[in-house]
């Protein structure tokens, strides 16, 4: 069984998966299927420390390994979002130019919302080519709510 805990953060639940010390899941979730207080294993712990650093300054640095489970390209995709700087966003075509095909912007879109490591492995910094907030396994708001804590000015659009 692989362990697992909740966290509640600023901007709602997070699940936390683990197998031998490393994270191999962090995802929202609406309703925690927790009855009672749970204890933490010690990376869940370094998890809910780093969250809080991150919630309260948007830095992120994780001080155990990280451990998605995934297909060679969307592990190769996921090491480029590594790359993304906080306060910076990349678009899913500057993404797919730089995985070094232009032409796979669908394919690295839907690796990208299959990251299993949300925040730790950045999948929000990536928006469309026009600045829209396209795309996020955990909602439109909880992206931008990670993306203004991080410094990037969203810029609010009107449809008229």
């Amino acid at each position: 069984m692989v362990p697992f805990s909740y966290i509640k953060t600023p901007l709602g639940w997070v699940k936390i998966q683990e197998s031998n010390s490393k994270l191999t899941s962090l995802q929202f979730v609406e309703d925690p299927m927790i009855t009672e207080d749970q204890p933490l294993t010690p990376l869940s712990q370094k998890v809910k420390t780093d969250l809080k650093l991150y919630f309260e300054s948007g830095i992120l640095n994780p001080s155990f390994p990280l451990e998605p489970e995934g297909t060679p390209f969307q592990k190769q995709l996921w090491d480029l979002l590594l790359q993304i700087p906080k306060g910076k966003t990349i678009s899913y075509k500057q993404l797919a130019q730089l995985f070094g095909n232009p032409k796979a912007i669908r394919s690295v879109a839907n690796a990208v919302a299959k990251n299993p490591i949300l925040l730790y492995i950045p999948c929000h910094r990536v928006i469309g080519s026009d600045g829209s907030m396209t795309g996020y396994a955990a909602g439109i708001q909880k992206k931008i709510g990670l993306l203004e804590r991080e410094g990037v000015s969203i810029q609010k659009r009107l449809n008229l």
